[in-house]
């Protein structure tokens, strides 16, 4: 899953709990094509994409896949041409205000219920062993959360976060530079949709994890490796194998990704549709809600608009 931490508790200092070069060979500069069925999202290699506006005489837009874990550098990202695109577009749309306080209502969405205990729904041993992976928090603070809150602690890793994610940065150089700040959702509504499944049955998920935490590494750095390469046609195959994870398991883990991507994309791109006809506009999302049949590169095909990858 792709978590965020700023939905998380503070960390004594990927948003499914999946992990969230451009270009790609020749397939860089091919465009994305309306098919029969869909459109070919997988040639669309690469993060950024330009979107051609179907009305005539409108400015195109630009639009950007973010990750929420690794520097700029882990993630082969050069900052200054970052700003530079987004400098020459007017308004910049992206998940939510990164600005937003936190408020206590929203404590129940990553909190279990009065007289729950994360211990008893995964189990005692395996309970100890996410301790052990997660050393800064103790045991009172992870009895505490639901499975879907540690599980993404867990696939952004102990280490230290970076001060600042890509989505924030990108934020605060959109505010820098005087552009219109639209929001795709409320932070509200993004807890929702990571806390859409029930906690008895995403335990199963994070029980089965926590018996192979080296196979949860390697996934964040196999998520870390596509994203470099821009290859998110194979970071989304990846996630779709859930290594490890049994039918109970993987059941659980499907409703969570159409919690997260495929119900999140729909209304995304009833509130992108108008403002990219309009163009001038720099779109900061997930990389991975770009990507497959239910995807916005295919969605926004579907609709018109025509996309090409864009090299920095």
């Amino acid at each position: 899953m792709t978590g965020n931490r700023a939905m998380l508790p503070a960390r004594p200092s990927q948003s499914l709990r999946f992990l969230l070069a451009i270009g790609c060979g020749l397939l860089a500069w091919l465009p994305l094509r309306a098919q029969e069925g869909g459109a070919d999202w997988g040639a669309a290699h690469g993060v950024l994409f330009r979107i051609h506006s179907p009305l005539p005489g409108r400015k195109d837009s630009l639009l950007f896949g973010t990750i929420h874990i690794g520097t700029s550098a882990e993630l082969g990202l050069d900052l200054q041409r970052v700003r530079s695109a987004i400098e020459t577009q007017r308004v910049l749309v992206n998940e939510v205000d990164g600005q937003t306080s936190w408020e206590p209502r929203y404590d129940r969405y990553r909190f279990l219920a009065e007289g729950q205990h994360l211990a008893t729904l995964i189990g005692g041993t395996e309970f100890i062993e996410l301790i052990t992976l997660l050393p800064e928090y103790n045991g009172s603070q992870l009895n505490r959360f639901k499975p879907w809150v540690a599980m993404t602690l867990l696939e952004e890793g102990a280490e230290q976060a970076p001060p600042r994610s890509i989505d924030r940065i990108v934020e605060d150089m959109a505010r820098l530079h005087s552009l219109r700040l639209v929001h795709l959702e409320t932070l509200e509504d993004q807890l929702a949709a990571l806390d859409c499944t029930p906690a008895a049955d995403y335990a199963v998920v994070l029980r089965q994890r926590l018996a192979d935490p080296k196979a949860l590494r390697e996934e964040t750095e196999r998520s870390l490796a596509f994203y470099r390469d821009g290859n998110l046609p194979a970071w989304l195959a990846d996630i779709d194998a859930m290594h490890g994870l049994d039918e109970h398991a993987q059941k659980a883990e499907r409703h969570a990704r159409e919690c997260l991507l495929e119900h999140r994309n729909a209304r995304w791109l009833e509130e992108l549709d108008p403002l990219l006809r309009q163009g001038g506009c720099f779109v900061a999302v997930g990389a991975i809600h770009l990507t497959g049949k239910d995807g916005l590169l295919a969605g926004l095909a579907r609709r018109g608009f025509s996309v090409t990858t864009q090299p920095w």
